[in-house]
C-alpha cells in the first residue's frame, strides 16, 4: 500500500452536523394577540372560581373561552407544522400548551387538573416570549420551574384543604375560600380568618406553611436577581435594545463625551434616547443606553437596533491614527446596509482617506484636521473668526443661533424676495438645501420649489 493511500485511510470521515432545535418563531402580530389571549382565558377562569354567575354571563363567557381556545390550537397547529424536521421534540416541549387549550365546557369544568395547566399554559407562554425578545434573566428555567412550584402548591394546598375542611367547617362556603387560606398560609401571614379544624386540614397546613417559606423566598430571591441582572445588562452593555428613531452613536474616544453633552442640550434632539454602541467595559456616561460591541460588526449594531434608527456617528476609533478611517469606513458601510435611510456622519482623521468614507455614502463627513487647520489661518488673520463660528453653530436659546427651517411660505419666490421676507422676521438667510445640495448664496432669481430648507441666521 503506498504511503498516500495509508494517510487517506487514516483520515477521519466527515461528520455532517444536524442543526440545531430552534423555537419556530410567528410574527410579532400574532405573538401579542396569543399572549392577550392566554391572558385573558385566565382570567375567565379566575372570574369563574370566584364568583357565582347568571346562566346569561356564564354561557356568554363560554363562548368566549371556546373561541379564544380554537386560537390557541390554531397557534400549536402553525408552529407544529413550522417545525420541520423536529415536530417529536417541539410535541414533547409544548404539549402543555395543546391541553392548556382545552376549553371548559361540559364535564370538562369539573377537571381541575385542566385548570391547573391553563395556568401553567400561561407561563410557558411568558417564556416563549421571554426568549424571542431576549429579555433579561426571568426567563430562566430557575424563575420558570420555582414559579409553577409555588403556583402548584398554592393550588394543591387549596384543593385538598377544600376537600377536607368543606361541609365540616363552616367557614369554608366555596373553593375561593380555600385559595385565600392557602395564600396567607404560603406567605406565614396567618390573619385567623380561616384555620383548618379537621386533622388532615392541620396536616395539610403544617406542609403548607414549610413549603411556602422556602418556595417563596426562593421566587423573591430569583425576582430580586433579575432586577440586578436588568440594571448590569444596562451598564455592561450586553442586552438588545428595542427602540426606534434614536441616536446612534458608533465607537467612542475622547470627544465623545463633548458630543453627548451637546445632544442633551440640542432641543431639536429632546426626548430622544441616545445610544452607544463601543467596545467598552461598561456605559461611559449616565443618562444613556449602551451596547457593548465592535463597532463595524453588524450583529453587534443589530443589538443596538441600527435600522431603526434616526441617525448615526461614527467616531474615529483614535483620532491620532489615520488607521482609524478604514475601520470607520467599515462601520459606515455596515450601517448604511442596515439603514439606508437615516441621516450618517462620520469622523475622519486623515483627509487622503476620504474616498473610502464617500463610498460609505455618507450624508456628512467631519474633516476634523481640515476644519481645524482652516480655523487656525484664518484666526492669525482675524481672531475674531473664532467667535464668529462659535456663535454660529452653537444652538443656545439666547443666541442668534444658526438653524434650518422649511421654505414654507417662501415656495414660489425669487431668493431676492425670500430674503427680504425673512429680514422682515429678523432673520439673515444663508443658504438654500434642496435635497442634498447645498445652494450657498444663491442668486438674486433663484427660485425656491417645494421641499426646498433655507438656513437662517436670527431669531425671529
Amino acid at each position: 500500500m503506498s504511503a498516500s493511500g495509508s494517510a487517506r485511510d487514516n483520515v477521519s470521515p466527515v461528520r455532517k452536523l444536524s442543526p440545531a432545535y430552534v423555537d419556530p418563531k410567528m410574527p410579532d402580530g400574532w405573538e401579542r394577540l396569543v399572549v392577550v389571549a392566554t391572558l385573558v382565558s385566565v382570567l375567565i377562569l379566575l372570574y369563574w372560581e370566584i364568583f357565582d354567575l347568571p346562566p346569561a354571563v356564564d354561557a356568554m363567557l363560554t363562548t368566549i373561552d371556546v373561541g379564544l381556545c380554537t386560537l390557541f390550537v390554531i397557534d400549536f397547529a402553525i408552529r407544529f407544522q413550522r417545525a420541520k424536521g423536529f415536530r417529536g421534540r417541539f410535541f414533547r416541549r409544548h404539549w402543555v400548551d395543546l391541553v392548556g387549550a382545552v376549553p371548559f365546557v361540559g364535564p370538562l369544568r369539573a377537571a381541575r387538573f385542566i385548570r391547573v395547566l391553563r395556568i401553567i399554559r400561561l407561563v410557558a407562554l411568558v417564556r416563549r416570549m421571554i426568549r424571542r425578545y431576549d429579555l433579561p434573566l426571568l426567563p430562566t428555567a430557575t424563575f420558570a420551574y420555582t414559579f409553577l412550584v409555588a403556583t402548584g402548591v398554592w393550588l394543591g394546598a387549596a384543593a385538598v384543604f377544600f376537600e377536607l375542611e368543606h361541609g365540616t367547617n363552616e367557614n369554608v362556603r366555596e373553593f375561593a375560600d380555600a385559595l385565600w387560606w392557602s395564600m396567607t398560609t404560603l406567605s406565614t401571614v396567618g390573619y385567623g380568618d380561616l384555620y383548618p379544624i379537621t386533622p388532615g386540614g392541620r396536616v395539610v397546613a403544617v406542609i403548607t406553611m414549610v413549603v411556602g417559606v422556602g418556595v417563596l423566598g426562593t421566587l423573591a430571591a430569583t425576582i430580586a436577581t433579575a432586577f440586578l441582572e436588568v440594571r448590569e445588562r444596562g451598564l455592561f452593555g450586553f442586552g438588545r435594545l428595542r427602540m426606534r428613531n434614536h441616536l446612534l452613536l458608533l465607537g467612542w474616544n475622547d470627544r465623545s463625551a463633548l458630543v453627548v453633552d451637546e445632544l442633551k442640550r440640542d432641543p431639536r434632539h429632546a426626548g430622544r434616547a441616545i445610544v452607544v454602541l463601543a467596545d467598552l467595559e461598561r456605559a461611559p456616561r449616565d443618562g444613556i443606553d449602551f451596547v457593548r460591541g465592535i463597532p463595524s460588526r453588524a450583529d453587534d449594531q443589530a443589538r443596538g437596533n441600527a435600522s431603526l434608527a434616526a441617525s448615526a456617528l461614527v467616531f474615529a476609533r483614535d483620532p491620532r491614527d489615520a488607521r482609524s478611517d478604514h475601520e470607520t469606513a467599515l462601520t459606515a458601510l455596515a450601517f448604511r446596509r442596515a439603514n439606508p435611510n437615516a441621516i450618517l456622519a462620520v469622523e475622519l482623521v486623515d483627509h487622503d482617506n476620504r474616498e473610502h468614507l464617500d463610498a460609505a455614502d455618507c450624508d456628512a463627513v467631519i474633516d476634523g484636521g481640515m476644519l481645524t487647520a482652516e480655523i487656525l489661518v484664518r484666526a492669525v488673520r482675524d481672531a475674531t473668526v473664532v467667535r464668529l463660528l462659535e456663535h454660529l453653530v452653537r444652538d443656545d436659546d439666547d443666541q442668534n443661533g444658526l438653524r434650518r427651517e422649511p421654505a414654507g411660505a417662501l415656495v414660489g419666490q425669487t431668493w431676492d424676495a425670500a430674503a427680504r421676507a425673512l429680514l422682515d422676521r429678523g432673520l439673515t438667510g444663508l443658504a438654500i438645501v434642496r435635497g442634498q445640495e447645498l445652494v450657498l448664496g444663491p442668486d438674486r432669481g433663484f427660485v425656491l420649489e417645494a421641499g426646498d430648507e433655507v438656513y437662517v441666521l436670527g431669531r425671529g
